[in-house]
């Protein structure tokens, strides 16, 4: 019929994001997607340590302050409810301690735990109970790797976070209870706000780094809003004349094959993902090899990928945390001479304190291994060798960081974890036992358990 609706991509996400929220979950979905949640919110706690990131929250508050709006976490006051969300979820990503996805045929990856801060975010502003917060934790994963597996946004200039622009209004609106019709003009409308460039993570990186999920989610919850109040966007916005698949390279289909939640890498170190196994190798190192003076030299053997995403030019003379955090050479340096990683070594001031840190990233040099590039991402592999002074070599090699699906950080590790960064903003006692109730979340009718300790300003001690 001449007149039948045609159906575009934009309709079929839309069905299937509401068919998703409301389906049921198995108990090992369940018990992966708690890990997920424990996982990230650590990274979430260990993120308000950066109390000069919350005093821009407070600057950017005075100017949209909103009663009505979302808790900005770190602060304890609340803001309009796109601006809130845009600081929360950088407190999401700011710590660097965020789990990653690959594509196994290679297109592209996302940090699925972003959407940790987004659904608590929006789940305590509409009153959602711990059943909502894991269903729509479910979407997000989903349509995040699901994304990632049919988008390739840097091989043309993009941000591998570009993506997020369209998958956030079918976590939000889904959320929001749009329906299918006003879910597909939110995603048009996301489509005409912009697309992320690249420009955040080539060159001198910036801690915009840390916004452009951020950025995505601002722009999908503004799509949603308008969806819901009745505008609409352009057909097509995917597979039209001037859509976004004309711009970013992709795959065949991105519905045909669910993504395996299981293979999400979980971060040991607050750094990127890239970073993870040379940090391991180098803290084993450290403790073999005792006094760091005596290092002459040190060669890092690894993948293609690790070395143009952490080891470039700029790598060597990193000026900010996201740059720090990305920086293959200023990691296994800090750990090299530290033994270990901690959120505090990537201030701006602790280098300055730490000189042996600064010495020792010259004597860093980093070197492709044809046989682990084409082994990623079914492995991530790393060789450290080091040259001591007196002409001995010690040597690691890891096929995969602690925290990989094939060696995987277990429940109590997790647990571990997110007590050590939450305990900063509460007792380790209230700690353990907030940690306890996330185990059984879909028995919790409000999550304010969850949030409360986030809203606390950062400056504040545990009482």
């Amino acid at each position: 019929m001449e007149n039948e609706k045609k159906q575009t991509l934009e309709d079929d996400l839309s069905r299937f994001a509401l068919r998703t929220a409301r389906e049921s979950i198995d108990p090992e979905t369940l018990h992966v997607l708690k890990r997920n949640i424990l996982d990230s919110y650590a990274g979430i706690c260990a993120s308000l340590k950066d109390t000069g990131m919350t005093r821009i929250f407070q600057r950017m508050i005075s100017m949209v302050p909103d009663d009505r709006g979302i808790s900005v976490w770190g602060v304890g006051l609340k803001a309009h409810a796109t601006e809130a969300l845009f600081m929360n979820t950088i407190l999401g990503r700011r710590s660097d301690l965020v789990n990653t996805y690959m594509s196994p045929d290679r297109m592209g990856g996302s940090h699925p735990s972003d959407n940790v801060a987004l659904v608590l975010s929006l789940a305590e502003w509409l009153d959602k109970g711990g059943k909502d917060v894991l269903s729509h934790t479910w979407l997000a994963y989903r349509l995040s790797c699901m994304f990632a597996n049919y988008y390739d946004p840097e091989s043309t200039g993009y941000d591998h976070d570009a993506q997020a622009l369209f998958f956030t209004p079918l976590v939000i609106g889904s959320m929001m209870s749009l329906t299918t019709e006003q879910m597909t003009q939110a995603q048009r409308i996301a489509g005409m706000l912009g697309l992320n460039i690249n420009q955040a993570a080539v060159g001198d990186v910036t801690d915009w780094k840390h916004c452009t999920f951020a950025s995505c989610a601002m722009r999908g919850l503004e799509s949603v809003i308008m969806g819901l109040s009745g505008f609409t966007g352009p057909g097509e916005i995917y597979e039209g004349e001037s859509g976004v698949n004309r711009f970013i390279t992709h795959g065949p289909s991105i519905l045909d094959t669910p993504p395996d939640l299981g293979s999400i890498i979980f971060k040991r170190w607050p750094a990127l993902v890239f970073c993870q196994t040379p940090i391991d190798a180098a803290v084993e190192l450290s403790q073999r090899i005792g006094d760091h003076d005596g290092i002459a030299k040190v060669e890092v053997q690894t993948y293609k990928k690790a070395i143009t995403e952490a080891a470039i030019a700029s790598s060597y003379y990193p000026m900010s945390r996201a740059a720090r955090t990305h920086s293959l050479p200023y990691c296994v340096a800090a750990a090299l001479i530290k033994g270990t990683i901690e959120y505090g070594f990537f201030d701006d001031g602790f280098i300055g304190n730490e000189r042996a840190v600064a010495d020792m990233i010259p004597k860093i040099k980093v070197t492709e291994d044809k046989e682990m590039t084409r082994t990623f991402p079914n492995g991530a592999p790393c060789k450290l060798i080091v040259t001591l002074k007196d002409g001995s070599i010690v040597d690691c090699f890891r096929a995969r960081p602690h925290g990989d699906p094939g060696d995987p950080l277990d429940d109590g590790e997790i647990e571990e974890k997110a007590i050590a960064y939450l305990s900063g903003l509460t007792h380790v006692k209230d700690a353990r036992s907030l940690v306890s109730r996330v185990w059984e979340l879909e028995k919790e009718p409000s999550i304010a358990f969850l949030v409360d300790p986030l809203k606390k300003r950062v400056n504040e001690q545990p009482n």
